[in-house]
């Protein structure tokens, strides 16, 4: 039995592009739900920056190197991002229009995730926490909703996302037993989160009456600011990020050395260190440094802007109360919690996927947020008509500055202008044809893969055998089982063949080239990595000695 090591809902989606267009389908489908998110940016920001200023966020998300990769391969962080986007998007409605049928929608995308990610408990909790505050802070306006409509929304937003989370937990538990085994102490950590978020929430919605009062807990606060108070309170919001943003320059986080986890990725930090001929500290997690990793992709004016931006919008919150509360609370939280702690191997553009649904759509939002503020700014200090421009000019800067990403100039050296692999070429080039070669020599036969670990999935799903993986060298008496059991003989393929027994001296039966990006630390990837494969293949005879297959053209990369 086959068990997929992961949730199924982004595997799922783009199987739809399978039915209709073949494997051609299947690898532009995850460019689709890239070119969705996209769109679900603009939703979004048009609701709080208009319909013009709307394409700034979008324009710049789209054109990220980062958004660009993870769109191009099958990350489920692009998805992800739709389900954020598309929560919030329907929770801002809810809350500004005070009606439950928005905030339904709302919870149903912000448990979906469930399905995409194993820790979709953890943004679940956060969304949670975002839709409750605002609708517990009454609207300054005489049509305030009622305390019964406050505790109805927040219940039914609950409802709604605890029905999916549980669905998609008991999909992991249905289907992927053993994934879910292997990470159980993550995933439980999350699910207690997410259950002590939601008891709370629906303890503190009760005590929403007359008598008890409970919503004072963060309006008797807001209202306690004022105008003053919330300018202050934004101030403070920008300013602890600029002390994130400064972490390289007054400390170094380092990864523990007890744990096996921690041991392998401080093996493959030593690596990538190696490689690029870094100073080898193998416990860095670069986590100080997360704040440069978006500055990477979207420049440092960008992210100077959003860090101003998320003071405006701190501010607004405070000051206006209702769905701005969400994008602090929604976009910016969950964004803070992974720039202290990303928890991830630290190679690019591996480590940016941790920021793509909330942090890099966050920051362009809050960045456009300011640079509207700065245009109109500047508006008002020039009368004359020939200078009213300026709006259009800074929205044009700030969409061409992801784009200053792209390149990177470095004089003196052999290339001194290199480019970002991940915009303009194609990952994995040469891997289907690769894979379709194999797939040809096994000919409808089942597979023994002795050693080759990673093409394990690829072989089962593409040439649609039965495969077994074999760790050691399968001796003649296993391989003659293995063909008892099928029914046929099996083709053993293998890059290794000095391991196991020919008939013969076998042949490489196929020679291939894959391209793709390099594995980089601090830096934008800007160079191809190309790996060489070397098969052989045979079948085994009636003593269970190898006959080898004669080779097969070359596969090398497609152009």
């Amino acid at each position: 039995m086959i068990q997929p090591q992961g949730a199924k809902m982004l595997p799922a989606l783009i199987s739809v592009g399978g039915w209709l267009a073949g494997v051609q389908g299947v690898l532009i489908a995850n460019v689709v739900v890239g070119a969705v998110g996209i769109l679900a940016i603009y939703l979004v920001a048009r609701r709080f920056l208009g319909p013009m200023w709307a394409i700034v966020p979008a324009g710049v998300m789209g054109l990220t190197t980062a958004h660009i990769g993870l769109s191009k391969s099958a990350y489920t962080e692009p998805l992800t991002l739709v389900l954020v986007l598309a929560a919030t998007a329907w929770a801002w409605r809810g809350v500004e229009d005070r009606r439950i049928g928005p905030l339904v929608p709302a919870g149903w995308a912000t448990g979906a995730p469930a399905w995409v990610r194993i820790a979709g408990a953890a943004s679940a909790a956060g969304a949670l926490a975002a839709v409750a505050v605002p609708v517990a802070l009454p609207a300054r306006d005489a049509d305030a909703p009622s305390r019964r409509w406050r505790v109805r929304a927040v219940l039914g937003f609950a409802a709604a996302q605890a029905v999916l989370l549980a669905a998609g937990y008991a999909s992991l538990w249905r289907w992927s037993e053993a994934y879910l085994e292997r990470l159980a102490p993550e995933a439980q950590a999350v699910t207690l989160a997410y259950l002590g978020t939601l008891g709370v929430a629906i303890v503190w919605a009760a005590t929403w009456n007359p008598a008890l009062r409970g919503e004072r807990l963060v309006a008797s606060p807001a209202s306690a600011l004022g105008r003053g108070g919330a300018t202050a309170v934004g101030g403070i919001v920008s300013a602890l990020l600029v002390v994130l943003a400064s972490r390289p320059l007054w400390t170094t986080v380092h990864r523990g050395t007890a744990d096996e986890v921690d041991q392998f990725t401080n093996g493959v930090v030593e690596f990538f260190q190696r490689a690029q001929g870094l100073p080898v500290e193998p416990t860095r997690t670069y986590a100080e440094h997360t704040v440069t990793w978006l500055a990477m992709y979207l420049t440092w004016p960008i992210v100077a802007l959003a860090i101003a931006g998320f003071g405006i919008a701190t501010a607004l919150a405070v000051r206006e109360r209702g769905a701005w509360m969400l994008v602090i609370a929604g976009m910016l939280g969950p964004s803070v919690l992974y720039l202290l702690k990303p928890e991830i191997v630290p190679d690019q553009i591996w480590a940016i996927r941790r920021f793509e649904p909330a942090a890099l759509p966050a920051f362009a939002l809050a960045a456009s947020l300011a640079g509207m503020m700065l245009a109109r700014w500047i508006a008002t200090r020039w009368s004359d008509p020939r200078r009213q421009g300026h709006p259009r000019l800074v929205a044009a800067a700030m969409l061409a500055l992801p784009m200053s990403a792209w390149f990177s100039l470095a004089p003196g050296e052999s290339y001194p202008v290199s480019v970002a692999m991940h915009v303009f070429t194609k990952e994995m080039s040469g891997a289907r044809a690769q894979l379709d070669s194999l797939c040809e020599i096994a000919d409808g036969r089942p597979i023994v893969l002795f050693g080759s670990s990673p093409f394990f999935g690829s072989l089962r799903t593409h040439c649609d055998v039965p495969v077994v993986l074999a760790l050691v060298a399968p001796a003649p008496q296993t391989l003659r089982e293995m063909a008892d059991a099928w029914g046929q003989s099996p083709v053993l393929l293998t890059r290794q063949p000095e391991e196991v027994a020919w008939t013969s001296s076998p042949a490489v039966v196929l020679e291939s080239e894959v391209d793709q990006a390099e594995y980089r630390l601090q830096g934008v990837p800007r160079t191809v990595m190309t790996s060489r494969y070397r098969w052989y293949a045979g079948v085994p005879d009636d003593a269970g000695e190898l006959v080898p297959i004669a080779p097969v053209t070359s596969a090398a990369p497609a152009p």
